[in-house]
């Protein structure tokens, strides 16, 4: 038996408890005043709040119980009331100053909703309805203009009081020694903790002294991690991609529009000119919500060109989903195709691809800001299969080789004509297809459509691109709907693969019907680049060029268990905006290290063995639903896609339940097919449960929602 976390090997006994240290920090909770650490030692056994005993913090084994699943929600809706709160006070202060303060204490308010949801596994809800200063000031029972700083700094105080106020008068109401009073006077500790930093903050601020939330914190921790005395050089992300390339070459091409490598480097000089006309300075984030396109590519790097950070957002994204990322990223400034959809106090901020346009063409060049390579230029959001999506930091120094894994590995040229399916706020098509075509002076294809296997097919033949990169879900429906051989007629030569596992049958399948390999890889928002990738013939997948690939535990990939990887790359990401305990487990000593599993090939490959979700024990044994998926793939001509997933009986105990989409009318055939399948596998891998379904619960992305799947059987 192996723990689930880390793999350690342990007693294989199901009633045996084990303890495994990977990700369950020893806590401590204050006798006096309730406040939660975390360590390993505590000088004198005290709190450093209020000097109390410390003691051991049990454990909660599953989540909160229901009467302290209340406070958890309560202490989340506080949570996000105050970061809407700080991060719209920040938007709205004339104060260059005080917008950097109020947009720290936002990140720590994002940072201890990550510290909930971990502790007490509980994902972070939906954001509250609006939350106005005005009415923030009338909570805070604050009379003067929410417009003076001072008042700004005051406001948030009463907010973090009253919150600490309310949490400890629940406290004084539930039951003695409950779980309820515990967390009600852990959750007040923790907001008289905050009003305390507050009011030091704001004493600094009166004293005209620099605070503690100057400066941006995963810059400062490169920077420390540096041997002192270390230059920075000095670079712009924007301008690394487009120097060195023949004016008259075609950069981009969208439909019936293309522009030359020339007229890009013109256009995006002009949209610097445009951000900086609208007040976005250094560091500022703006928002670029618009359908792939040549607007979406000048708008983007004319952000970075211009010394801003660019973030691009899925212009089909969920209400709620925008509406947390409005209160967590605070954008000076939006590009849409339209301001209808955005809330308030956003919606004045959002300029109008209209607007965007004409302003464009009158807008003076300005000459590429450079700035010291390890600040931060763009964000990337990871793909959220494991909860809310991450805002993933990127440094200028990012683009520096970014086209290497093209050019070595994918054997990308400046002849080539690039296109991929995956829309451009996904990491993988924004820096394998743009950046590193765009590096390479190769001809990048931009599609406005959301792709289905009839739009992809169609957009090949008019466009006739040599190298065309999707994802297996995609793969598979061209192949299903017989025009795979379609595309090796319009001249694609190679077809790369990424986002989530291809797998062999499917791999096989491409071959069969259009005599090209597909070209295996592995990527995350977090390396922008494919860090692992697999040739056809190739056992496994190999290290891409520049990439440093270790198994976190040795002993597991000699034994041919699975492990997680670290990999260190040029590419690497600074870390996540105000997720300290993700940063700790993802980014280690350098590395980044995925939740992923792989297990060794012996040759030096990597075979992909799935997510640490995909990895259940059933009847006592480890199942990998990954495998599993690919021994039913192919059971019925008829069977569309298929997931396999962890599903708990009427006595809670876990089952193998399976989901699958099939051709209309069909579902009991294929039903038949898949149990005649699994009569061949050990009893704990077969399936209990069959389903048939209309679509697998995906990603924007394309990713495989697996926690997803066990609601759809409740």
């Amino acid at each position: 038996m192996q723990c689930p976390k880390c793999h350690q090997p342990l007693a294989d006994e199901d009633d045996e408890p084990y303890i495994c240290c990977a990700g369950a920090p020893i806590e401590w909770q204050c006798q006096q005043c309730g406040k939660v650490s975390e360590g390993f030692a505590f000088p004198y056994g005290r709190c450093g709040q209020c000097g109390g005993r410390l003691a051991l913090r049990s454990s909660e084994p599953a989540g909160p119980a229901d009467g302290s699943l209340t406070a958890v929600r309560m202490a989340f809706e506080i949570e996000l009331g105050g970061r809407a709160f700080y991060q719209r006070a920040a938007a709205d202060s004339p104060d260059e100053e005080m917008r950097s303060l109020f947009g720290r204490l936002a990140v720590m308010e994002g940072e201890h909703m990550e510290t909930l949801s971990r502790r007490y596994h509980v994902e972070v809800p939906e954001p509250s309805a609006e939350f106005r200063i005005e009415l923030a000031a009338i909570f805070a029972s604050v009379e003067n203009r929410p417009q003076d700083p001072a008042n700004l700094f005051l406001i948030a105080m009463a907010l973090e009081k009253r919150a600490a106020d309310f949490f400890a008068e629940r406290a004084g109401r539930a039951p003695e020694e409950s779980v309820e009073r515990r967390l009600y006077q852990e959750l007040a500790a923790e907001e008289r903790e905050h009003a305390a930093l507050l009011a030091t903050e704001y004493k600094r601020w009166r004293a005209g002294k620099p605070g503690l939330f100057s400066g941006d914190p995963l810059v400062t921790a490169v920077r420390a991690a540096a041997p002192e005395g270390t230059p920075v050089p000095l670079c712009n992300a924007a301008a690394l991609l487009l120097t060195g390339q023949e004016d008259a070459r075609t950069a981009l091409v969208c439909a019936d529009r293309q522009i030359t490598y020339g007229e890009l480097r013109e256009q995006v000089a002009r949209a610097a000119g445009v951000w900086q006309a609208h007040g976005i300075g250094f560091g500022d984030r703006v928002a670029i919500r618009l359908p792939d396109g040549i607007d979406w590519v000048v708008a983007w790097l004319g952000a970075i060109w211009s010394g801003a950070i660019a973030v691009g957002i899925n212009p089909r994204i969920p209400a709620a989903d925008w509406a947390y990322i409005l209160d967590e990223a605070g954008f000076g400034l939006i590009i849409a195709e339209s301001s209808s959809d955005t809330p308030a106090p956003w919606t004045s901020r959002v300029l109008t691809l209209e607007d965007w346009r004409r302003e464009l063409r009158s807008a003076a060049r300005v000459t590429a800001r450079m700035v010291e390579e390890d600040q931060a230029a763009f964000w990337t959001h990871s793909s959220g299969t494991s909860g809310k999506p991450k805002a993933v930091v990127h440094a200028h120094r990012a683009l520096r080789a970014i086209e290497r894994i093209g050019r070595e590995r994918l054997g990308i040229t400046a002849d080539d004509r690039l296109l991929a399916t995956s829309r451009l706020f996904f990491s993988y098509p924004l820096a394998n297809s743009l950046f590193a075509g765009l590096k390479l002076g190769a001809t990048v294809i931009l599609d406005p459509q959301w792709p289905t296997a009839a739009t992809v097919a169609a957009t090949v033949a008019a466009t006739q691109p040599t190298v065309l990169f999707s994802v297996p879900s995609l793969y598979r429906n061209l192949l299903q709907e017989g025009l795979a051989p379609t595309l090796v007629q319009a001249g694609v030569g190679r077809c790369v693969s990424a986002g989530e596992a291809l797998p062999a049958s499917l791999r096989a399948a491409w071959r069969e019907h259009t005599g090209l390999g597909i070209i295996d890889g592995f990527g995350a928002s977090e390396t922008l680049v494919l860090v692992l990738t697999g040739l056809a013939g190739e056992n496994g997948l190999r290290p891409s060029p520049g990439v440093e690939v270790k198994p976190l535990d040795e002993a597991a990939a000699g034994a041919g268990a699975p492990t997680r990887l670290l990999f260190r790359a040029p590419t690497l990401a600074l870390g996540y905006l105000d997720r300290p305990a993700a940063q700790s487990d993802s980014f280690r000593g350098g590395a980044f290290c995925p939740a992923d599993l792989f297990i060794a090939t012996g040759d030096g490959g990597w075979r992909f063995a799935g997510r640490e979700d995909s990895l259940v024990k059933i009847s006592g044994r480890w199942v990998n639903l990954v495998e599993l998926e690919e021994r039913f793939a192919g059971a019925s001509g008829e069977l569309r896609e298929l997931a396999a997933a962890a599903v708990p009986d009427g006595d809670g105990i876990d089952g193998v339940a399976l989901f699958y989409v099939a051709d209309a009318g069909a579902e009991a055939a294929v039903e038949r097919a898949l149990v005649e399948r699994s009569a061949g596998l050990p009893p704990h891998q077969r399936p209990r449960w069959y389903h048939p379904i209309d679509a697998l619960p995906r990603t924007a992305t394309g990713k495989l929602l697996r926690r997803r799947l066990a609601e759809l059987r409740r």
